[in-house]
C-alpha cells in the first residue's frame, strides 16, 4: 500500500478512539452512593 494513503486511516483511527473515550467518558451515570446491604437473618423463634 502507498504511503499516502496510510497516515489518514492512521489519523482516522486514532480520532475514533478518542471520540469512542470521550463520549464512554460523558455518558457514564454518576454514583448514587447507596450500597446494598445484606438483609438481616430473621430468627425462627420471634417470627412465632
Amino acid at each position: 500500500m502507498d504511503l499516502d494513503i496510510l497516515i489518514p486511516i492512521f489519523w482516522t483511527i486514532v480520532f475514533g478512539i478518542l471520540i469512542t473515550l470521550g463520549v464512554k467518558r460523558l455518558g457514564k451515570k454518576a454514583p448514587t452512593g447507596k450500597k446494598w446491604v445484606r438483609p438481616e437473618p430473621k430468627d425462627e423463634n420471634s417470627s412465632k
